[in-house]
């Protein structure tokens, strides 16, 4: 990792981690919910434990807190760690979020994506879109996690439920390549 950008810390805000707790929590238990905790490093077990919404937490806390949530809540596997990602997202849209997603053409909802992804992260990472009528790609770049599959499961995961409510409707959302620091997420909708 030679490039600077490689170089310079990611953090994500604790909205995330709120959202994420809340989740675990509502959906499989307090004790569930612990397990989540007890199974992430020491350094970072704040972040889950007691997160702060406008607390900005270094990206390995959440990567750790993916790790914890696919071993504890998902059984290790990839279809039920969507389902975890997917019902988090789904938390963490509030009422607010859900009705402007359902007003706003499926396009402005799109191009909300990018500002979206600033308000959550900060560092070298970047995410924009490429609405061509009834499809897009998200574009994601500067962001070293994406070897990770969790990392690829989160893209889905928070994707798939914005345009499920955005649409009304189950939008195709898919993978269409990526490499380390860099992901392309194609989606078509009616």
């Amino acid at each position: 990792m030679n490039d600077a950008f490689e170089q310079q810390r990611s953090y994500v805000k604790g909205l995330w981690f709120i959202t994420a707790r809340r989740y675990a929590e509502v959906k499989h238990g307090e004790a569930a919910l612990d397990a989540v905790v007890q199974s992430m490093p020491e350094r970072y077990r704040h972040a889950m434990s007691a997160p702060l919404a406008s607390e900005w937490y270094e990206e390995e806390a959440l990567a750790h807190a993916l790790r914890a949530a696919r071993d504890v809540l998902a059984g290790g596997t990839d279809e039920r760690m969507l389902d975890v990602l997917e019902g988090s997202t789904l938390e963490g849209i509030n009422r607010f979020w859900r009705v402007a997603l359902r007003v706003a053409s499926t396009e402005i909802a799109l191009r909300m994506l990018p500002a979206s992804w600033r308000h959550v992260r900060r560092g070298p990472g970047t995410l924009a879109v490429d609405v061509r009528g009834r499809s897009a790609t998200v574009h994601y770049a500067r962001f070293p996690y994406f070897n990770d599959v969790n990392y690829r499961l989160l893209v889905l995961g928070t994707l798939r439920p914005l345009m499920r409510i955005a649409t009304g409707v189950h939008a195709r959302v898919e993978i269409a390549g990526y490499g380390m620091s860099w992901l392309d997420a194609e989606i078509s909708f009616p």
